[in-house]
């Protein structure tokens, strides 16, 4: 799946704004209206989808701005707005019917659509307010006072600085085409470089630069600068407001804000570094406490591979999300996409997940965190004996497990001790019996939230704050196991499994996987002639992931008894859908934006 840019997150109601003289749509009072929007026309149809699989699928405030969304994608056709909020890009494909769909159809370029960059001197903004990129005239910037008409832009005074981290090349110096691509960090923007491209729009103001770093530092130092253009003739720098478009242009290079990190992680980092700052893309990696002591691990760029959708909230800031999460003992994880700000978009920016779990789903634009093993640190010893009676710093109820050795409970706490191990447990208590079933575990923490269970051999009460958490220590034996309690039956049992979307909790709701919504059906099948197994596939979040990389599949299965994922084309036997239908040897799950979204529809079984 092709990510959205994270510009056009950022500044797509601008453009719209510019466009057109509409700027509100809505189905079915504007069935049949047009916009034109980037060159395009495209006229509205309400209660219709496109076939495919999407270019992308991101939150969208608006209609309006889904159209400019694929007015600015070179590869887009059509788009379509859900329900839910969501914006998919999609390629010249067969249309279907379904109610909770809205979709833009092009129907012809704008007239007078200039068709490349148009070249400029900057002595004809006239106060016109056209934006263009840095001419080829020789750069003699006289022109640049005409410029009136960019007033209308003041709005975007409210839009955030780019991107902050410390992923920079920094080299000594930089020059196209052999620096294509490398990353310069200054003074806490990262900028990326884009050899032989400039800006569609035109810059604000322009200054003189020496050298293509120096043009990078100049747009750094000013808080409106968002991205610049770099003349290699005329030397001079154009700095660019958001909104701001990339484009082809031969006579230059461009600086761009870059939230991604350069190199994506395969797996998470085993000993990640704690940050209390999460700007991307220098935290990448990196853990952070929220304020009840969930620890998160953060992923710039990145959405969940597969989860079931929570709530959406509207937040100011990542930080503010992670605590959305922290409110909802549910909340495993959570998506930010910081470009859709809660003072200038109506979405909602901020999506809570009911699991999590390390993602190689890449999302530009969105950044992604889950709940973590907290961090450690090298345990204290104490002098205190096996089996003493005294114990002066105890406070808290005792715990006597099977074994005889009693535990004491201490409630918002934990050690931070290095883990002997780590699985998963039902309650606490069973956590308490499985470490006195090991010989070197003599304390216990546990997380109500992910029901994990960290063994650890601290002997001492627990120091760290931590409200998440209940923990526990031994105080010694009190005797053997010959007069056992409740408990002696899950002395060997084994740990639960990883935490996951399944049946049949999850029934009905939402599931997020690599980019795409799913709706979860349990004891429920697709039936179809035009059916096909996903090779891989081990469980039903696998399974939706497949499907959602699949542009074919508009419907699968996932077969409890045969732990099997089985696929479902859009039509069978000259053009019907499959049909649907209760049966406890499958769950199925169906793309939202697909022809198979609406199950009430299709023929049932």
């Amino acid at each position: 799946m092709a990510p959205t840019s994270i510009i056009f997150l950022l500044t797509a109601a601008g453009l719209v704004g510019q466009a057109v003289a509409q700027t509100t749509f809505a189905c079915p009072g504007d069935a049949g209206k047009t916009i034109t929007t980037g060159g395009k026309v495209y006229t509205l149809k309400c209660g219709v989808g496109i076939e495919g699989r999407p270019l992308e699928g991101n939150p969208c405030p608006s209609l309006a701005e889904c159209a400019t969304r694929c007015a600015s994608n070179p590869q887009c056709d059509h788009s379509s707005l859900d329900k839910a909020g969501k914006c998919y890009l999609k390629v010249n494909d067969k249309e279907f019917s379904l109610a909770t769909l809205s979709t833009w159809i092009f129907k012809e370029l704008a007239p007078s659509t200039p068709q490349t960059p148009i070249g400029n001197s900057n002595t004809g903004g006239g106060g016109a307010g056209a934006q263009v990129p840095i001419g080829t005239g020789g750069g003699q910037n006289t022109g640049n006072t005409g410029n009136t008409g960019n007033t209308g832009n003041t709005g975007n005074t409210g839009i955030t600085r780019p991107p902050t981290g410390e992923e920079g090349d920094n080299l000594a110096s930089y020059s196209c085409p052999g620096d294509k691509g490398a990353r310069y960090s200054t003074n806490g923007i990262v900028y990326e470089l884009h050899c032989d491209t400039g800006h569609s729009l035109g810059a604000w103001k322009s200054e003189p630069a020496s050298s293509l770093k120096e043009c990078a530092d100049i747009c750094a130092r000013d808080p409106d600068c968002f991205s610049s253009d770099f003349h290699r003739n005329s030397y001079t720098c154009a700095l660019k407001k958001a909104p701001a478009q990339l484009t082809p242009w031969a006579s230059g290079d461009a600086w761009w804000p870059t939230q991604c990190p350069k190199a994506r992680a395969a797996v998470a980092n085993k000993n990640p570094e704690v940050t209390t700052d999460l700007t991307c893309p220098g935290n990448d990696g990196k853990i952070f406490e929220g304020s009840d002591g969930t620890w998160f691990y953060l992923q710039c760029c990145t959405d969940t591979d597969a989860a079931v959708i929570l709530d959406y909230k509207t937040t100011t800031s990542q930080k503010e999300c992670s605590e959305e999460c922290v409110k909802d003992k549910k909340c495993k994880s959570f998506m930010y996409i910081p470009t859709l700000a809660a003072s200038t978009a109506a979405q909602a920016n901020c999506r809570l997940y009911a699991n999590g779990n390390f993602s190689n789903s890449k999302a530009e634009g969105a950044h992604f965190a889950f709940v973590t093993d907290p961090p450690t640190k090298e345990p204290v010893i104490s002098d205190a004996k096996l089996c003493s009676t005294e114990c002066p710093e105890a406070d808290g109820q005792l715990f006597v497990t099977p074994t005889g050795q009693n535990y004491q409970i201490s409630c918002k706490k934990r050690h931070g001790t290095s883990y002997l191990k780590i699985d998963r447990r039902g309650s606490f208590e069973a956590c308490m019996t499985a470490c006195a079933a090991m010989p070197a575990c003599h304390s216990a923490e546990f997380e109500p939230r992910t029901k994990k269970c960290f063994y650890s051999n601290n002997h001492n009460a627990p120091a760290i704050d931590a409200e998440a958490f209940v923990s526990a220590h031994s105080l010694g034996c009190s005797g053997a196991c010959s007069s056992c309690k409740k408990g002696c039956d899950r002395l060997g049992a084994d740990p639960m499994p990883a935490d996951a979307a399944a049946c049949d909790a999850d029934h009905g709701k939402v599931l997020a996987a690599a980019g795409e919504d799913f709706r979860l059906q349990c004891a429920h099948c697709f039936y179809s002639n035009g059916v096909w197994t996903a090779a891989g596939a081990k469980n039903l979040a696998e399974c939706a992931t497949a499907c959602a990389g699949d542009e074919q599949c508009h419907a699968a299965n996932w077969l409890v008894a045969a732990g099997k994922c089985t696929h479902h084309g859009p039509a069978r036997n000259g053009g019907q859908k499959p049909s649907f239908g209760q049966s406890e040897e499958c769950h199925a799950i169906v793309p939202l934006d697909r022809s198979c979204a609406d199950t009430s529809t299709l023929q049932q079984q």
